[in-house]
C-alpha cells in the first residue's frame, strides 16, 4: 500500500506537469494513461482504476481552482499523498473480516459497524502508523431518522464557553488543546534538537504526529457529541453565519476558535438535523450582542462586559444568552417556509442574501476507523 501511494504521488506530479506544459484535459490524460501503463513497470503494479482516479483528483483540483475555491494545484512532495481510491466494486471486495484489494492482496480489517447497502467505492487512507478503509455504500432508505421535535433554538458560539442557548443553557468548552499542550511542546522541542535525517528524528516526528492525531480525535468526538445533542433536542437550530476563516487570522483568538470546533460543529449539526427532519439556519451576526432582546434597543457594551443590562426595559442577563435570543428572533422572522426541510438556510440581516439557500451534500459512508 505504501508503494501504491508513492506511485500515485509520482503520477499526480507527472500529470500536473503535463497539464502546465501542454494544457491537456482530464479525459485526454485518461486516454493516454492506458498506453503509459503498458510501458511503465511501476504503473503495472497498481490497479488501473486507482490510476484513473488520480487523474480525476487532479481534475477536481483544477475545477476548484477555476471556481475560486482553492489555490493553483501544487506538486506533492514525498509523504504528502496519503490515500488512494478504488472507484468501482470490481477493484475490491469484503468477505467476513477480510478486505481484498486488487494488485495488493488480502488485508485484515476491524469494522466499527456493519455494512448496510451496496458498496460502491473504497478509499485506503494512511494515518501516520495506521491504515483506514473508507467505504461508501448505496442505500435505499438513506438512513433517515424520524423525529417529532419541532422546538427552535438560537445558539451563540463563543470562546470562553462553546455555546450559549436562548433558554439560558451554557455549554462549556473542554479546552482540549490545553490538555495536550505540554506533551506537544515537549515533543516539538525535542524534534528541533534532533539531527536531520537521523532515525531518532523520525521517531520523534512520528510521536509528535500521533500526539496531534490524539488531539484531533478528541475534537472530533466532542464535535459529534455536541451536534448530536442539538439535532436530537431541537427541530430548528439557528447559528450565526460567522466567517471563521477570517476570524482565525487574529492570532490572539485563532487557537481558541479552532479548539472550540465552531465550523465542524455547525457542519455536523446540519446533516444530523436534516436526517431527523430538522433544519439549520444561519443569520447575520452583526449587532446580536449589542441589541436588547427585550425591546430591540441598541445597548453598546465593550467585549469585556459579560452582562447585558438594558437601561430602557431593565432586562439583566448574560451577554451571550441575550445574543442567542436575538439570533433566534432573526432566524424565525425571516426564515422562508419550505415544504421539505433543507439542511442549511443562510439569512442576511435584511432577508435572504445573494446565496439564498446553501444545502450540504450528504453521502453515506462507512469507515473501518474514524478518519478526519
Amino acid at each position: 500500500m505504501t508503494e501504491t501511494l508513492e506511485t500515485c504521488r509520482l503520477l499526480y506530479n507527472d500529470l500536473l506537469a503535463e497539464r502546465i506544459r501542454n494544457h491537456t484535459g482530464t479525459f485526454e490524460q485518461k486516454r493516454a494513461l492506458a498506453a503509459c501503463r503498458r510501458e511503465n513497470k511501476y504503473l503495472k503494479r497498481v490497479h488501473s482504476q486507482v490510476l484513473q482516479d488520480v487523474t480525476f483528483r487532479l481534475g477536481k483540483a483544477f475545477g476548484a481552482f477555476f471556481g475560486g475555491l482553492t489555490r493553483f494545484p501544487r506538486f506533492k512532495r514525498k509523504g504528502r499523498c496519503n490515500s488512494f481510491t478504488y472507484p468501482q466494486l470490481g477493484g475490491f471486495r469484503i468477505v467476513n473480516r477480510r478486505l481484498y484489494l486488487s494488485m495488493i492482496g488480502e488485508v485484515r480489517i476491524v469494522p466499527h459497524r456493519q455494512i448496510v447497502g451496496s458498496p460502491k467505492t473504497c478509499t485506503i487512507i494512511r494515518d501516520i502508523d495506521r491504515w483506514c478503509a473508507c467505504i461508501t455504500v448505496k442505500r435505499t432508505d438513506h438512513g433517515e431518522i424520524t423525529s417529532s421535535n419541532k422546538t427552535s433554538i438560537g445558539i451563540d458560539l463563543g470562546v470562553t464557553s462553546l455555546a450559549a442557548l436562548n433558554d439560558g443553557t451554557i455549554l462549556h468548552t473542554p479546552k482540549l488543546l490545553r490538555k495536550s499542550e505540554v506533551e506537544i511542546k515537549t515533543l516539538q522541542g525535542s524534534l528541533s534538537r534532533k539531527q536531520k535525517g537521523s532515525k531518532n528524528r523520525e521517531k520523534t516526528k512520528t510521536a509528535l504526529a500521533k500526539s496531534w492525531r490524539k488531539l484531533r480525535d478528541r475534537r472530533n468526538d466532542f464535535a459529534h457529541k455536541t451536534s448530536r445533542f442539538f439535532a436530537d433536542n431541537y427541530g430548528t437550530i439557528i447559528f450565526e453565519d460567522l466567517k471563521i476563516g477570517n476570524m482565525v487570522k487574529n492570532h490572539h483568538l485563532a487557537s481558541a476558535i479552532l479548539d472550540a470546533c465552531w465550523g465542524k460543529t455547525r457542519r455536523l449539526t446540519a446533516y444530523k438535523a436534516e436526517r431527523r427532519g430538522g433544519r439549520v439556519i444561519l443569520v447575520d451576526p452583526r449587532g446580536t450582542s449589542q441589541e436588547c432582546s427585550g425591546r430591540g434597543k441598541v445597548v453598546e457594551k465593550a467585549l469585556s462586559e459579560r452582562t447585558h443590562s438594558c437601561p430602557f426595559c431593565g432586562l439583566v442577563l448574560d451577554r451571550d444568552v441575550n445574543a442567542a435570543k436575538n439570533i433566534l428572533a432573526r432566524g424565525l422572522e425571516r426564515a422562508p417556509v419550505e415544504t421539505e426541510p433543507l439542511p442549511v438556510i443562510r439569512i442576511g440581516k435584511f432577508g435572504l442574501g445573494s446565496k439564498k439557500l446553501a444545502a450540504l451534500a450528504v453521502g453515506s459512508s462507512l469507515s473501518a476507523n474514524s478518519v478526519d
